[in-house]
C-alpha cells in the first residue's frame, strides 16, 4: 500500500502542492458544484412538468370550450323557430334563394354570438323535404339524395336513441379554397320540435386544426404540440417534422385511466414528453420539449462557470508554480552549495544569502558545519590520545610481565625450601598482576572482586600482621552481580593505608551488597581514624593513591546516562563509602580449575 501511494505522490514539492489542491480542493468544488447543477436540473425538470401539464390543462379546457359551444349552436338551431318553419314547412317560401337567405343568416348570426374565439364553425341542415343547407361552399356540388346517403345521416335516421354523434375525424367537405385542411371536428345531432318530432338533421362542424394552431401558436417557442387519437396516430401537430418516440408513445397508450396525464422523459431523444387524454375527443394532446431548450439557462450557466473556472484553475496553476520556484529554486541552489561543501570535506561553508527560511538554513547548515567539525577534531585528538595511552600501556604491560615470571620464580624457589608464606605471597599478589594485565575486560564478578580482596589482605597480614579483619555481607545471588573492576580493593587499600596507618590496634573492614529494585548498593567501612585524622598524620607514599573520584569517574565512563554514585562518610570513628549502580546479574559458572594458581604454575 506505501509502495503505491510513494508511486502516485509526486517527487517535487510544486508538484505536491498542485496534487493537494486539485484533490482536496478543486475535485471536492467541481463534485459539490455538479451536484448542484443536476438538482437544479431535476428541480426545473419537476417545474417544467407541473407547467406543461398546466398548460395542456388550459388547452384541453379551451378544446371542452369549443365542444360545448357547438353543442350550444346544435340547441340554438333545435330552438330557432325560423330555423324550424323552413325545416317542416319549405313550401310556404316561394322563393329558394329567400329561404336560403334566411337560414344562412340564422348561421351568421349564432356564429357571431358565440365564436369570438376565431374558430371557424361549418352548418350542415338537411331536412325531410328534399333541401340542404350549408353555411360554407361545398367541396363537391350539393345532392340531397348522397348527403342523405351518408353514414352520419343514416346514423341519425335509425332512431337508436343517439342525437348527439361526436367524430374527432370528419373528412373535410369543404371548398379547399375556404379550407385547405383534411380533418375536422363534427357534431351530428338530431333536431326535434316541441313534440319530439324529428324534422331536419344537422352536422356542426369546427377545424380543430385552426383551432389547434391558434392555440398553440404563442407557446411553440417552448416545445412542440401534438393531438393524436386513441391509436396514438397525429391528428395535427405544431411542427410536421418532429415525431414521437415511439417507447412514448407505447406508454401514452397503454393508459387506462381516461383522465390521465403524466410526464415521460425520453433517453433516446432527450426530451420530456407531457401528455393529457381527452376522453371527448378520446385522444390525447401532448407536449414535447427537448432538454437543451429545457436546460438552455442551466447549460448557459455551466458554460460559463466552467470556462470561468477552467480560467481561475489556470491561473492558480501557475501562481502555485510561481509561489513555489520562489522556495523550490533557491532550496535546489542550497543543495547544490551543500553538495559542494560535502565534497570538499565540509570545509568550506556556505555563504549567507537570500532570506527567510532559505537564509535560516543557511546559517543552521554552517553552525551544523562548526559543530561537525569541532567534534571531528575531538574525535581526532581522542584517537592520538588513544594511541598514546595504547602504547603506554603496552609498555607498561612489559613490566609486570617480567615481574610475573620473576614471582614464579621466587614461588618455585621457596617451593623447594619449603618457604610457605613466601609461596602465599606470591600466589596472591600473581591473581592481583594477571587481573590488572586482563585489559579486555571492565567488569567482573562480585565474588572476584572479593577474591581479589583476600589476596589483598594475605598480602597485607604478612606486612602488618594479624590485626585487621574483613567481613563481608553478601547473598549468594549476589556473588554473580557484575561491577567494575578494583571498586572495592582500593577503598579496602585506603582504608589500610589512612585509616590504620601504622596502628598496632586492631582494626575492622566491613564489605557489604544488598539490592534495592533495579540498583545494587555497595559499602565499605572501617573503624579507622577517620578522613580528618589521617591528613593530620600525612602518611607519605611513593606513589599516587587511587582515591574516590578515580572510581567515580569509572562508574560514570561505564554506566553513561544511567543511575550511578559515590559518597562518603568520615568521622572519629571511621569511614564509610557508600556506591549504587545498576544491578546486573550474571549466570552462575564452574571454572575448570584455578587459573590464577595455573597460571603462576606454569610460570
Amino acid at each position: 500500500m506505501n509502495r503505491w501511494i510513494r508511486r502516485l505522490t509526486p517527487e517535487t514539492f510544486k508538484n505536491r502542492i498542485l496534487m493537494a489542491f486539485l484533490l482536496l480542493v478543486l475535485a471536492p468544488f467541481v463534485l459539490l458544484v455538479i451536484y448542484n447543477f443536476r438538482e437544479t436540473e431535476r428541480v426545473l425538470q419537476e417545474e417544467a412538468s407541473a407547467k406543461n401539464l398546466d398548460q395542456l390543462v388550459e388547452i384541453e379546457e379551451s378544446f371542452l370550450d369549443v365542444l360545448g359551444l357547438v353543442m350550444k349552436t346544435g340547441l340554438l338551431l333545435e330552438q330557432d323557430t325560423t330555423i324550424r318553419e323552413v325545416m317542416k314547412n319549405p313550401e310556404i317560401y316561394d322563393d329558394p334563394i329567400e329561404r336560403k337567405d334566411l337560414v344562412e343568416n340564422k348561421f351568421a348570426s349564432i356564429e357571431n354570438s358565440f365564436f369570438l374565439t376565431g374558430t371557424t364553425v361549418y352548418y350542415t341542415l338537411v331536412d325531410k323535404h328534399g333541401y340542404v343547407y350549408t353555411s360554407f361552399a361545398p367541396r363537391e356540388q350539393l345532392n340531397y339524395d348522397s348527403i342523405t346517403n351518408e353514414s352520419w345521416v343514416q346514423r341519425l335516421s335509425l332512431g337508436e336513441g343517439e342525437r348527439y354523434i361526436w367524430n374527432a375525424k370528419d373528412m373535410n367537405y369543404v371548398s379547399p379554397v375556404v379550407k385547405p385542411n383534411q380533418n375536422m371536428l363534427s357534431l351530428y345531432q338530431m333536431l326535434r320540435d316541441d313534440s319530439l318530432k324529428e324534422y331536419a338533421y344537422a352536422r356542426i362542424s369546427i377545424d380543430y386544426e385552426q383551432w389547434f394552431n391558434r392555440t398553440t401558436r404563442d407557446r411553440q417557442r417552448e416545445g412542440y404540440y401534438y393531438l393524436l387519437d386513441h391509436t396514438g396516430k397525429s391528428m395535427v401537430q405544431s411542427y410536421h417534422e418532429e415525431t414521437i418516440d415511439p417507447s412514448v408513445m407505447q406508454q401514452m397508450i397503454s393508459e387506462n385511466d381516461p383522465s390521465a396525464s403524466a410526464s415521460i422523459i425520453s433517453e433516446s431523444e432527450q426530451a420530456m414528453y407531457t401528455f393529457s387524454r381527452i376522453p371527448q375527443l378520446n385522444g390525447f394532446i401532448v407536449k414535447k420539449v427537448p432538454m437543451s431548450l429545457l436546460f438552455e439557462e442551466v447549460d448557459t450557466l455551466k458554460q460559463r462557470f466552467f470556462v470561468i473556472f477552467g480560467l481561475i484553475t489556470l491561473v492558480f496553476v501557475f501562481m502555485t508554480y510561481f509561489i513555489s520556484s520562489t522556495i523550490t529554486v533557491p532550496l535546489k541552489k542550497f543543495q547544490r552549495k551543500m553538495e559542494s561543501s560535502v565534497k570538499a570535506n565540509l570545509k568550506v561553508k556556505l555563504p549567507e544569502q537570500g532570506r527567510g527560511e532559505v537564509l535560516a538554513l543557511t546559517r543552521s547548515f554552517n553552525t551544523m558545519i562548526d559543530d561537525i567539525n569541532a567534534l571531528l577534531e575531538k574525535l581526532q585528538l581522542e584517537e592520538r590520545q588513544r594511541q598514546v595511552v595504547r602504547f603506554q600501556v603496552l609498555l607498561s604491560q612489559m613490566n609486570p610481565h617480567f615481574l610475573l615470571n620473576t614471582l614464579n620464580t621466587i614461588k618455585s624457589i621457596a617451593l623447594e625450601k619449603d618457604e610457605d608464606d613466601i609461596y602465599e605471597i606470591c600466589v596472591s599478589l600473581g591473581k592481583i598482576l594477571e587481573t590488572t594485565l586482563n585489559l579486555e575486560v571492565d567488569l567482573i564478578l562480585l565474588k572476584e572482586e572479593i577474591a581479589l580482596i583476600e589476596s589483598y589482605m594475605r598480602i597485607q597480614s604478612a606486612r602488618f600482621g594479624g590485626h585487621i579483619t574483613i567481613s563481608y555481607e553478601v547473598n549468594d545471588e549476589l556473588q554473580y552481580a557484575l561491577i567494575p573492576k578494583f571498586c572495592l580493593q582500593p577503598l579496602v587499600e585506603n582504608a589500610i593505608i589512612h585509616g590504620f596507618g601504622q596502628s598496632l590496634s586492631d582494626g575492622r573492614i566491613e564489605i557489604k551488597a544488598e539490592a534495592r529494585n533495579s540498583n545494587l548498593y555497595l559499602e565499605v567501612a572501617d573503624n579507622g581514624v577517620g578522613v580528618e585524622r589521617a591528613k593530620e598524620k600525612k602518611v607519605s607514599r611513593k606513589r599516587k593513591s587511587i582515591g574516590v573520584q578515580n572510581i567515580r569517574e569509572s562508574l560514570e565512563l561505564l554506566f553513561k546516562n544511567q543511575s550511578t554514585g559515590l559518597s562518603l562518610e568520615s568521622s572519629e570513628s571511621g569511614t564509610r563509602v557508600m556506591m549504587h549502580l545498576p544491578l546486573l546479574l550474571s549466570k552462575p559458572y564452574q571454572k575448570e580449575a584455578d587459573g590464577d594458581v595455573a597460571d603462576l604454575n606454569r610460570g
